[in-house]
């Protein structure tokens, strides 16, 4: 429980720092530097553990444990994308609805079933309603390819945490974070080259290092609690992040926090943790 608590901190961190960097900089371009200075951290950290590593043991197991990470990369990146033109609040929400998706899923397929299913999915649903129907008389609109970033951003996030949950069983979780970032590299260094856009100067010190270092225990403090515990108890526990980035959204960022965000959340808080 501890490391996931750490985890929520060190996440909620990290979404405050994407929040100031991408503001000056291409999505991409972060995503390169970041996960090009995690990736060799976390190679660092296995030559250090080499005792404890475990390669593919099957052609199967290595498709899953890369479809895995592809998932998780494609969801960074609509992130990235969809915090260039949304309020931390707006993307808390939606990170939250990915509670319910992983807590379907289980109920269908592992037949693991959730306290207060319906109740939950319904508080989520109304809470959700109600911040968008009020967000639509805001000052600052948000467009329709923006909430479909977020949505599938969500989808994409829910769908990788039970997917890392199967490779726990098998894999080392420092092999699966840096098999992580390791993919994430080679999407956005990919996409980069389509795009023809610049790389930005890995060895020039920046903020970037920060969030990488941010990003790296974000991951290892939240995969090694999610070996240890179970999705709903990650559900359940990841809502201190959202707590703590809106927080330090409205005292560091200066965002706007009215009472109907107080209220929405309160409920998608609420249903979630139903759902946990």
């Amino acid at each position: 429980m501890v490391y996931l608590i750490l985890s929520a901190l060190f996440f909620a961190l990290n979404n405050l720092s994407w929040k100031w960097i991408v503001a000056d900089h291409l999505p991409l371009q972060v995503i390169v530097k970041r996960s090009t200075l995690t990736s060799i951290i976390g190679l660092a950290s296995l030559m250090l553990n080499y005792n404890n590593f475990t390669f593919y043991n099957t052609i199967g197991q290595a498709v899953f444990v890369n479809l895995t990470c592809l998932i998780g990369a494609l969801g960074l990146i609509f992130m990235i994308y969809a915090l260039k033109n949304c309020s931390l609040s707006t993307f808390i929400h939606y990170s939250l609805i990915g509670a319910s998706f992983s807590a379907t899923y289980l109920y269908y397929i592992e037949n693991i079933v959730p306290n207060n299913y319906v109740i939950g999915l319904i508080c989520i649903s109304f809470g959700f309603f109600t911040f968008l129907w009020n967000q639509r008389q805001g000052t600052k609109k948000i467009g329709f390819s923006t909430h479909r970033y977020l949505f599938l951003m969500s989808i994409c996030f829910s769908t990788t945490a039970i997917m890392q949950w199967y490779n726990l069983k098998t894999y080392d979780f420092l092999f699966l974070v840096v098999n992580q970032e390791l993919m994430v590299l080679a999407v956005s260094i990919v996409l980069l080259c389509l795009l023809k856009q610049p790389l930005i100067k890995t060895l020039k010190l920046d903020f970037i290092y920060l969030m990488a270092l941010l990003v790296f225990l974000a991951l290892l403090t939240g995969m090694y609690g999610l070996k240890l515990t179970d999705p709903f108890i990650s559900n359940l526990v990841s809502l201190s992040s959202s707590i703590f980035t809106i927080i330090l959204a409205v005292f560091l960022l200066k965002e706007p926090f009215r009472w109907w965000h107080i209220i929405s959340l309160l409920m998608v808080i609420s249903g979630t943790w139903l759902l946990s």
